[in-house]
């Protein structure tokens, strides 16, 4: 096979990005010069991947089944190709955009990376009726990772963040008192309140707009304590799901 020629000579590749991770891009790029038309992030296979595919887009599937059709490059190369996709190669794994014909620019689409895929190894991954502690529990419809971090258990997935502090009860006020003075401090931006209960817990939740990122606040009340709950999602078709996992707080019994 005769060595490829490449649309950028060496010589013209500037430093664009801090990284110089690797990257997987097909030769519509690097080769015929196309910009890149579809971009997603896979969980890498080695230190030095960054996880980045880069296409043009009208690639078929017997041209991508060809190995000898893409290559491996640092990502920094391929911002040289297309300076385009210098503000989202920070985007995290399990990230997918696609350029939109009629603006010219990338939008986020759905990713061919299975979101299970991208739970961080190094953390316990939990899922189910989850224990938090010796009082409270939790139900997970999906698989989360699980840290700690400043004081708070968080449970984390591609798309949703859940943080959650639990507290005391050392002046022995009634689950009616301590609910109505966590209501009073609540943002004015708050919007969507709702009062439930789940079994002797009683519930209050808020939905918020903070910065462009969504979220759901609450209080789980019980005798004894109370959760303090912030559930982050980047999607709103996922706030069912974070009302789901908020209603699912819970003493053990």
């Amino acid at each position: 096979m005769p060595p490829k020629k490449f649309r950028l000579r060496a010589e013209l590749i500037e430093t664009l990005i801090e990284h110089n991770g690797g990257c997987i891009a097909t030769d519509r790029i690097t080769v015929d010069g196309c910009p890149v038309g579809y971009m997603y992030r896979e969980p890498p296979s080695d230190d030095a991947d960054t996880g980045w595919r880069f296409m043009a887009g009208d690639e078929s599937q017997e041209y991508m089944d060809d190995p000898g059709n893409h290559g491996v490059y640092a990502v920094n190369t391929i911002a040289n190709y297309d300076r385009d996709i210098i503000t989202l190669v920070d985007e995290p794994i399990g990230s997918a955009f696609a350029r939109e014909s009629d603006t010219d620019r990338f939008e986020p689409v759905e990713s061919p990376v299975d979101p299970d895929d991208c739970l961080h190894p190094e953390f316990p991954v939990v899922t189910g009726d989850y224990p938090l502690s010796d009082r409270w529990q939790i139900s997970l419809p999906l698989k989360f990772n699980r840290r700690l971090e400043d004081g708070s258990l968080i449970l984390w997935r591609p798309g949703i963040t859940i943080y959650l502090i639990a507290w005391g009860n050392d002046d022995g006020e009634s689950i009616g008192v301590r609910l109505n003075d966590l209501k009073s401090g609540i943002s004015r931006e708050a919007f969507e309140p709702k009062l439930g209960q789940s079994g002797v817990t009683q519930q209050f939740s808020y939905r918020l707009i903070e910065d462009g990122v969504q979220a759901i606040y609450g209080f789980a009340v019980a005798d004894d304590g109370h959760l303090q709950v912030s559930i982050y999602f980047d999607d709103e078709a996922d706030v069912d799901l974070a009302r789901e996992i908020f209603a699912s707080l819970n003493v053990r019994s």
